[in-house]
C-alpha cells in the first residue's frame, strides 16, 4: 500500500473583512480577505444566495493574476500574496446572501512525501 502525506503545512488563518455586512440595493461592496501562514496560496470569493448553492465569483492564482467569473458585476484584486479584495460597483437585491473567501494550497513550497 502507498500512503501519501502532505507536510509543510503549519498553522494557517483566513481573515475576512467585514465579517457582517448590512447594504442597500445600488451601494458599492467592498470586501477583504487575508491570509496567515500560508505560502502562495489560491484565493476564491463565494457567494451564496439565500437558500441558494455557492457560485464561484472570482479566483487568484497569484499576485496580480486575477480570474473573474462574473466581471460585469464583480471585480476583484490581489495586490499582495497575502492579501484578495472583492468589490462590485453597484449591488442588486439579489446579491443578498453570504460572501465567502476561501484557499488551497499551491504545489508551490508544499513538499510531497509517499510512503510505501
Amino acid at each position: 500500500r502507498m500512503y501519501s502525506l502532505w507536510s509543510g503545512v503549519g498553522a494557517q488563518k483566513i481573515h475576512q473583512w467585514p465579517a457582517t455586512k448590512l447594504q442597500v440595493a445600488g451601494s458599492q461592496l467592498f470586501l477583504e480577505c487575508s491570509t496567515e501562514g500560508i505560502s502562495e496560496p489560491n484565493l476564491y470569493w463565494y457567494h451564496q444566495p439565500l437558500g441558494g448553492g455557492l457560485h464561484l465569483l472570482t479566483y487568484s492564482i497569484s499576485i496580480n493574476h486575477v480570474e473573474n467569473e462574473m466581471p460585469h458585476r464583480f471585480s476583484s484584486l490581489r495586490s499582495r500574496n497575502t492579501l484578495f479584495q472583492l468589490s462590485s460597483q453597484k449591488l442588486f437585491v439579489n446579491d443578498s446572501g453570504f460572501f465567502f473567501c476561501a484557499w488551497s494550497l499551491t504545489l508551490n513550497g508544499v513538499r510531497h512525501i509517499t510512503v510505501q
